[in-house]
């Protein structure tokens, strides 16, 4: 296929690297530093929303925004799935952003619907889920990556999955919220379940991070989208707090 060919031809017009060439940190992996750092800011809003005393309201509405994430995560990975297969004949990074997502959209499917029946454990309406429009908070983060993705590279989606995937939540940690919240185990299924991929998935993504086609101009991109989300997501959890 096309995006296999693009992909390989990266290796078959690399030219020799000089002796100072060698030793410079590659990009990819250099970005994948940067995202990891960039996703630590993260970790401060969620101990913060963790901590809280008052979790068991806000633990519902937090299930509520989780869902209308998951339910736009999927076409927003085919939006750049197609965007970077149109490009992937003359443009290696797209070519390999193809490759990646083709992959990883099978992986994420029907995540939603597990989360829909996680909210009904929870003891929230299942229909009322499915019609409620996303929240601001939810359309402002996922509309910044169609935007950049029609407009700018597919590529910067990557900011995007490495801060959502950056940080997988671990079976002690959900325990310990199961805990707190007084929830049964069945409102905590996807997050289980994503707890136990998690780590191979960022094992997958970290490694083609590393080894994407880069330029100066889209590592600045990728690492404009990973900011972006965290700033998104810290606006949805503290929105949630001064909403519930």
């Amino acid at each position: 296929m096309i995006v296999e060919r693009a992909v390989q031809s990266i290796h078959l017009n690399r030219s020799p690297k000089s002796a100072s060439a060698a030793t410079e940190v590659p990009l990819g992996r250099a970005l994948w530093w940067k995202l990891s750092l960039e996703g630590q800011m993260l970790n401060v809003a969620a101990q913060r929303f963790w901590t809280r005393p008052d979790l068991p309201s806000l633990f519902p509405a937090y299930l509520i925004e989780l869902y209308s994430m998951m339910r736009c995560s999927v076409p927003l990975m085919l939006a750049a799935f197609e965007r970077a297969s149109e490009l992937a004949a003359d443009d290696p990074l797209a070519a390999q952003t193809a490759i990646y997502l083709r992959a990883h959209i099978e992986e994420e499917r029907h995540h939603d619907e597990w989360l829909l029946d996680d909210l009904e454990a929870s003891g929230l309406d299942r229909e009322l889920a499915l019609r409620r429009a996303p929240s601001a908070a939810v359309a402002r983060l996922i509309g910044t990556q169609y935007c950049w993705i029609h407009h700018a590279h597919p590529a910067a989606l990557f900011g995007y999955l490495a801060i959502l995937e950056g940080n997988p939540p671990t079976v002690q940690h959900l325990d310990e919220i199961q805990s707190l919240t007084g929830y049964p185990s069945e409102s905590f299924r996807c997050l289980r379940l994503h707890a136990e991929d998690d780590v191979e998935h960022l094992q997958e993504l970290q490694a083609t991070i590393e080894q994407l086609a880069l330029t100066p101009e889209t590592m600045a991109l990728i690492s404009a989208s990973s900011l972006e989300t965290v700033q998104g997501l810290v606006s949805l959890l503290d929105r949630l707090t001064t909403t519930n």
